[in-house]
């Protein structure tokens, strides 16, 4: 009983991994292929931010590709329960929410809006089973006995 229960929360932390990665493949590809800006040409009133105006325009095509290879290694780690995975995913986590605070407005459309929230929850669901939730025994680093 005990192990189907362990068993079904693994299942469970793996779905959530992979809806994360659907709305993150959503949020990529929506405004790309609709291409709101280009009929509503609001892009041109919006702050570009602190990283913008301090940095060259090439740090946020640096950071975008660092926190896209960071964010894949840390979900692979953490769908695989590997403990290390959890720390990975905590520091892709912060780093990716002060580079949204200090880069700028983002425009957000209707048809975004639901689908970032819903990714925005199963990042912090996520966090809650690594760290406080069923899952967080899976996450534990094991000590070697000498």
């Amino acid at each position: 009983m005990n192990n189907e229960k362990v068993e079904t929360n693994k299942i469970f932390f793996r779905r959530i991994i992979l809806l994360m990665v659907f709305t993150v493949i959503l949020t990529g590809l929506i405004p790309s292929v609709f291409d709101f800006e280009k009929y509503y040409g609001i892009s041109r009133f919006i702050n570009p931010g602190y990283i913008t105006a301090l940095l060259d325009g090439k740090f946020e095509l640096y950071a975008t590709i660092f926190m896209s290879f960071f964010s894949l290694i840390s979900l692979i780690l953490i769908y695989f329960f590997i403990p290390i995975g959890k720390y990975f995913f905590l520091i892709y986590f912060c780093t990716n929410f002060f580079l949204i605070m200090l880069g700028g407005d983002i425009i957000n459309y209707g048809v975004l809006y639901p689908v970032e929230w819903l990714k925005n929850v199963t990042e912090a669901l996520l966090l809650y089973q690594m760290f406080l939730g069923a899952n967080k025994e899976n996450f534990r680093i094991k000590k070697l006995k000498t």
